[in-house]
């Protein structure tokens, strides 16, 4: 089963929609989404900081902001 990455950070609305959109779109067509929380690993939040949410499809193309439903569903 394929992997989508999330990364995100508390009081995020932007965040909050985009997780929802994986959500539905995980009932729809199965995939793991492993979630983090950039606020946690000082890495992450240097390298997503401003870019929150950040949703990174198989093969590491990245989505900054909203999820590109078309593009999702082309990668799994």
């Amino acid at each position: 089963m394929v992997t989508v990455r999330f990364y995100t950070r508390r009081g995020c609305h932007l965040c909050e929609i985009a997780e929802a959109v994986l959500r539905t779109e995980q009932a729809r067509t199965p995939f793991i989404l492993a979630v983090f929380d950039i606020d946690t690993d000082p890495e992450l939040a240097d390298l997503y900081g401003l870019l929150v949410p950040v949703t990174v499809l198989p093969g590491g193309y990245e989505l900054h902001y909203r999820v590109d439903l078309d593009r999702l569903r082309t990668m799994l």
